[in-house]
């Protein structure tokens, strides 16, 4: 977190929550209200001062107020870029440990131990590269995701059961 953002929290411990007005969507992008975040420096803030509450409720620390952020499908968004994985919206640059698929066709990584959701624009290079001759049938899902040469263990899950799984909160309240 920024050294502002903790001397305000220090300075300023009981400004009250913001609920309602901040969502990151399935590719990673900022939105307030129905309005898409474009300003680089504020994506960049955001980003920086991401966090999670002992709750499953995801936030951004802004100066000393938490702004919780409602989440479209996972708290992080996963893309594969040169054979490794990168996460908006932070990169820890870690390996994932495991993959998930739900039966509507999204695919899920859990990475750094955070449920990330693989970017739909990527969605078929990564079926292509890690998936060989599945034939897209969830019933007959293979048992890893072979991507280079980390094999990743593969399943079949619900998204609400990958939330419950992850303690992740994607509407966070009051």
């Amino acid at each position: 977190m920024d050294t502002q953002v903790l001397a305000a929290m220090a300075k300023w411990p009981n400004v009250p929550a913001v609920f309602g007005w901040l969502r990151l969507d399935g590719r990673g992008q900022w939105w307030i209200r129905d309005e898409r975040l474009t300003h680089a420096g504020m994506v960049a803030f955001f980003n920086r001062n991401y966090s999670r509450d002992a709750h499953g409720r995801y936030y951004v620390q802004n100066g000393p107020q938490k702004v919780f952020v409602s989440l479209d499908a996972a708290p992080l968004v996963a893309r594969l870029v040169d054979g490794t994985w990168q996460t908006l919206p932070c990169d820890d640059d870690v390996q994932a440990r495991a993959a998930f698929m739900t039966p509507e066709g999204q695919l899920f990584i859990e990475i750094a131990g955070e449920l990330a959701v693989v970017d739909d624009r990527d969605l078929a290079t990564v079926a292509a590269a890690g998936l060989g001759q599945w034939d897209g049938d969830t019933t007959r899902l293979p048992a890893t995701l072979q991507l280079h040469d980390h094999p990743l263990p593969l399943s079949l899950h619900t998204l609400p059961a990958l939330w419950q799984r992850y303690g992740v909160v994607t509407r966070p309240q009051a």
